[in-house]
């Protein structure tokens, strides 16, 4: 029924850029409500995600800029952006070379991790001494 968001790896989709709305706020990207429910997992609006187009330089994860994923509805102003499920961005981010340009949604990171950022912390540097202390004995 809908195009996108199309899931490749768990909790990771592909659609393309659709268009801009000045309803969103800087930290928000918009979907076809819709198209989130029949081909996500993604809850509307409780739902963070990371983007990335193809062929862009990748950062690294921490430093990746978060959005709330927000379900459009027909009475809002972005909703015709995305008749197939394509993703609407902010107006400030408004750049006429990314439109229908790929994007990737990450939201493994909301399903995961869930905002407990300090027990992944913890387990990285759990990891850490641990390898340097097989280092050490060799």
């Amino acid at each position: 029924m809908f195009a996108y968001p199309m899931e490749v790896v768990s909790d990771i989709y592909v659609s393309k850029v659709g268009g801009f709305s000045c309803e969103l706020d800087k930290d928000e990207i918009g979907i076809n409500a819709k198209a989130l429910e029949v081909n996500t997992s993604i809850i509307a609006n409780e739902t963070y995600a990371k983007l990335r187009f193809f062929g862009e330089r990748a950062y690294p994860y921490f430093f990746k800029r978060s959005f709330r994923i927000v379900g459009l509805e027909e009475n809002m102003e972005g909703y015709e952006f995305s008749p197939n499920g394509e993703v609407v961005l902010p107006s400030e981010f408004e750049d006429k070379s990314v439109l229908g340009k790929d994007v990737i949604i990450n939201t493994v990171e909301s399903f995961r991790i869930d905002q407990d950022y300090e027990t992944v912390i913890n387990a990285i540097f759990r990891h850490a001494l641990c390898s340097e202390g097989l280092r050490r004995r060799s």
